[in-house]
């Protein structure tokens, strides 16, 4: 059975049925079911970049399933006032977001004042410094998480996954990078002017 096209036909008969704030609950776990039968992929509705509305099927920053997520996105149908991405696009915001620790902790992110260090190797691969403040005392993997969520949507998940190879969340820059950095809103015109 071809579990994508079964999913695309279940999608474009039932893309209308979702409400303006995406809060059909039933039709919601229905589209949850439906994207775990095509693998342990993430995904997210929203507001679109060129539509009303938009579709992302992830590779929860799994670069192995970026194929998967590839093949699933190649093979959707036409939905009126719909557009699909294949990994979380990047996105204009105001770098504010809330997020919840594995201990359950929610934490309220501003990164509109991070900034960061961008280091290229040889192989076109680079590494990031990203200096972090103002999200109190959490341990690494919450960090690092955090940072990841906030690359996601300043250069897309994509991007982030084929080209850093490291990310470094420090809280304060060592001297010799400091007068180096800049605003993490440039980090996609400054990875773009380098490729």
């Amino acid at each position: 059975m071809n579990y994508i096209k079964e999913f695309w036909n279940w999608f474009s008969e039932n893309c209308q049925k979702f409400d303006n704030d995406f809060e059909n609950t039933d039709l919601l776990y229905e589209l949850d079911k439906r994207i775990n039968e095509l693998g342990e992929l993430s995904w997210e509705i929203g507001p679109g970049i060129t539509s009303p509305n938009s579709l992302v099927i992830s590779p929860g920053g799994n670069i192995d399933l970026l194929p998967c997520t590839k093949e699933i996105i190649g093979q959707s149908q036409p939905c009126l006032g719909w557009e699909y991405y294949y990994a979380k696009p990047p996105k204009e915001w105001d770098l504010l977001f809330d997020f919840e620790t594995r201990d359950g902790l929610k934490v309220h992110v501003d990164a509109s004042l991070w900034e960061y260090v961008l280091l290229r190797y040889e192989d076109g691969m680079f590494e990031i410094i990203i200096e972090v403040t103002n999200i109190g005392e959490l341990n690494e993997n919450d960090k690092l998480a955090i940072v990841e969520i906030l690359m996601d949507g300043v250069i897309g998940e994509e991007l982030r996954m084929t080209r850093i190879c490291l990310i470094d969340v420090v809280e304060e820059f060592e001297n010799e990078y400091g007068n180096k950095a800049s605003n993490i809103k440039y980090l996609l015109k400054h990875i773009n002017s380098l490729l």
